[in-house]
C-alpha cells in the first residue's frame, strides 16, 4: 500500500513539474485564454454588426475587460485614485463655511427638481402643469411622511436630501439619457424574451401551444398557467445557479459598497435595499438573515421597507405576461432603493448604532449545493413552490374580489346604485393619482387600479389596468405602472412577518409592530417614484 502512495506521489509530482509554469499561475492563464475569446467574439461582431445593439454589447465587454483587469492589478491601485478624490472632495467641502455647505447642499436637490418640471415645455410625455403637479405630490408626500414620523428631531436630513438627489440622478440617467435608456431597454427586451425560452420546456411538458377542438383552436400558451409560470421556474434555476457562483452576492455586495458611501446607513440596510430589485423581498432578507436579531428597531423597518418597495425578478416576468412595460417596472424598482431608504428613515429613524454602522456586510448564503445541477434542481424546486404560493393567491384573491362586488351589488341594488371595491378605490386614491401627475381624463382608471394593487397584490392590478392602457394617455400607463410595481399591499405583510419570525423569533414583537409601517412606507416610495418619474419624464 506504501509503495502504491510513493508511486502516486512520484507521478504528481512529475506532472507537476512538466506544467510546473502553468500550474504557479494557472489564473493568469484562465483570465487570459477568457480575455481571448472574449476579444475575438467582440472585435468581429463590431465590425460587422449585422444586427443587435452595439453599445450594450460594447459596455459588457468593457465591463468584462475591467473585472478582469482588477484581478491583476496591486491591491488599492484602482480604488486608491477614487478615494484620493472621494477624500479631496470631502476634505473640500469641510474648508467651506457650514451654512454655504447647508445652503448647497439642501438647495440643489429641490431647485433641480423644479426646474427640471418648470423649464421643459409641454411634450407628449406631459405638460409643464402636470409636471410641476408632480412636485407638488412629491412635496404633499414628504409633508405626511415627515407628520407620521416616529421621531422628527432624529430625522437625518443629510440622507433624506441624498437619498431624494440620488433617485433623482437615476431617474435622469435611466429615463432621460439615451444611453441609459437604451440599456434598460436592452435588458427588458431580454426579460420579455426569457418568457418565450420557457415556452420549449412548457411545449415538452403541456404539448402545443394550442389544441384543435371541433375545428376551433383553443390557445393554450395564453393562460397564465401556462405561459407565466413555467417562466417563473425558468427563472428561480437560473437565480440559484448564480448564487451557487456567487455572482448575486458579488453584484448585491458592489453595489452595497457603492451605496454605503454615499447614504449614511449601515451595511446590513445596504445589503437589502440592494438586493431587493433582484430576487425579491424574501431572498433579500434571507441574505441579511444572520443579522437579524442584532438589528436595531429602525434597520429592520429599512429592511421590511426595501422589500416592501419593489417586485422581484418572478413577478416581474409574471406582469410582462399581463403586458406591462418592462422597462418602467425596472427603472421604477432601481429608483425604489434610495427612496425607500429615505422615507424608512424619516418614518423611523435611527436612534441606536448599529451593529454594521459603515461597513458593507457580506451576504449569507449557509446552504450552498454539491454542484451547478444541484443548485439548478433547488432552485426548480423552489420555482415549483412559488408558483403554487402565486395561483393560490391570485385564485384567492381575485375570487374574493368578485363575492365582495357580488354581496355590494346586491346590497345597493335596492338602491338602483352601482357599486364595486374598484369603484371605492377610485374615490380614495383619487387625490393620490392626481398628486402624482396623472391627466385629469385618466384620474379615474388609474386610481381604481392603484386601488387594487393596495388593496389585494399586483397581479390582479395588473390583470385589470393592462386591457384598458392602450387606451389612456402614454404618460398615465407610465406613472400608473411606476405607482404599482410594489409588494406593498396587505397580503404581503402577513408573509414578510412569517419568513422574518422563522429567522429571528426572538424579534416577533418588533416585527409584528413595524410590518405595516414598513408597507405603508414601501407604497409611499412607489408614489414617489411616480413624481420624479412624472417630473422628469
Amino acid at each position: 500500500m506504501e509503495e502504491l502512495e510513493d508511486l502516486d506521489a512520484a507521478s504528481q509530482r512529475s506532472y507537476h513539474g512538466r506544467f510546473a509554469f502553468y500550474y504557479r499561475h494557472t489564473k493568469v492563464w484562465s483570465h487570459l485564454l477568457f480575455f481571448l475569446i472574449c476579444t475575438g467574439l467582440f472585435v468581429p461582431a463590431a465590425v460587422l454588426h449585422k444586427s443587435g445593439n452595439l453599445l450594450v454589447l460594447s459596455l459588457l465587454y468593457g465591463a468584462i475587460v475591467w473585472w478582469i483587469a482588477l484581478q491583476h492589478l496591486p491591491s488599492g491601485m484602482a480604488s486608491k485614485p477614487v478615494s484620493i478624490l472621494w477624500n479631496g472632495g470631502a476634505r473640500l467641502i469641510n474648508m467651506m463655511p457650514s451654512l454655504g455647505v447647508k445652503v448647497i447642499g439642501y438647495g440643489i436637490p429641490p431647485l433641480a427638481l423644479i426646474l427640471t418640471a418648470a423649464l421643459r415645455s409641454d411634450d407628449a410625455h406631459g405638460t409643464r402643469a402636470q409636471r410641476l403637479i408632480s412636485c407638488l405630490g412629491l412635496v404633499v408626500l414628504l409633508l405626511v411622511t415627515i407628520a407620521f414620523s416616529k421621531n422628527r428631531k432624529a430625522i437625518s436630513w443629510r440622507i433624506v436630501w441624498t437619498g431624494i438627489f440620488m433617485q433623482y440622478i437615476l431617474a435622469l440617467l435611466i429615463i432621460r439619457w439615451s444611453v441609459g435608456y437604451q440599456i434598460f431597454q436592452f435588458i427588458a427586451q431580454q426579460a420579455e424574451n426569457f418568457l418565450s425560452y420557457a415556452s420549449q420546456g412548457r411545449e415538452f411538458i403541456f404539448g402545443p401551444n394550442s389544441v384543435v377542438v371541433n375545428d376551433v383552436p383553443w390557445p393554450l400558451a395564453s393562460s397564465f398557467a401556462v405561459s407565466v409560470l413555467p417562466a417563473i421556474i425558468l427563472f428561480a434555476a437560473v437565480i440559484q445557479c448564480l448564487y451557487y457562483y456567487n455572482i448575486v452576492q458579488s453584484v448585491v455586495a458592489t453595489m452595497a459598497s457603492l451605496v454605503i458611501h454615499i447614504i449614511d446607513i449601515s451595511g446590513v440596510e445596504c445589503v437589502a435595499a440592494c438586493a431587493a430589485p433582484f430576487v425579491g423581498m424574501s431572498e433579500a432578507s434571507m441574505l441579511v438573515g444572520p443579522f437579524v436579531s442584532e438589528m436595531t428597531e429602525a434597520e429592520l423597518h429599512q429592511v421590511l421597507t426595501s422589500g416592501f418597495a419593489t417586485i422581484s425578478g418572478s413577478v416581474f416576468l409574471g406582469l410582462l405576461s399581463f403586458g406591462a412595460d418592462a422597462t418602467a417596472l425596472l427603472t421604477c424598482c432601481m429608483m425604489s432603493v434610495p427612496c425607500a431608504i429615505v422615507i424608512s428613515k424619516i418614518r423611523y429613524p435611527e436612534v441606536e448604532v448599529p451593529l454594521t454602522k459603515g461597513t458593507a456586510v457580506a451576504p449569507a448564503y449557509k446552504d450552498r449545493e454539491s454542484n451547478a445541477i444541484h443548485a439548478i434542481s433547488n432552485g426548480a424546486i423552489f420555482g415549483i413552490k412559488l408558483c403554487i404560493v402565486i395561483v393560490a393567491v391570485l385564485l384567492a384573491v381575485i375570487s374574493l374580489l368578485g363575492l365582495a362586488n357580488g354581496l355590494l351589488g346586491w346590497i345597493f341594488g335596492f338602491y338602483g346604485v352601482e357599486i364595486s371595491i374598484e369603484k371605492i378605490a377610485s374615490w380614495v386614491l383619487y387625490p393620490l393619482a392626481w398628486l402624482i401627475g396623472i391627466p385629469t381624463q385618466d384620474l379615474t382608471p388609474a386610481a381604481e387600479a392603484m386601488g387594487i394593487k393596495f388593496i389585494l397584490n399586483e397581479f390582479a392590478a395588473f390583470a385589470q389596468f393592462t386591457k384598458i392602457q392602450h387606451t389612456l394617455n402614454p404618460r398615465t400607463a407610465l406613472l400608473t405602472t411606476y405607482a404599482m410595481a410594489s409588494f406593498a399591499n396587505v397580503g404581503s405583510i402577513g408573509t414578510q412577518i412569517s419568513l422574518f419570525l422563522t429567522l429571528a423569533p426572538d424579534r416577533a414583537d418588533a416585527i409584528a409592530r413595524l410590518s405595516f409601517s414598513a408597507c405603508m412606507a414601501g407604497a409611499v416610495s412607489t408614489l414617489i417614484s411616480a413624481c420624479i418619474a412624472g417630473i422628469v419624464s
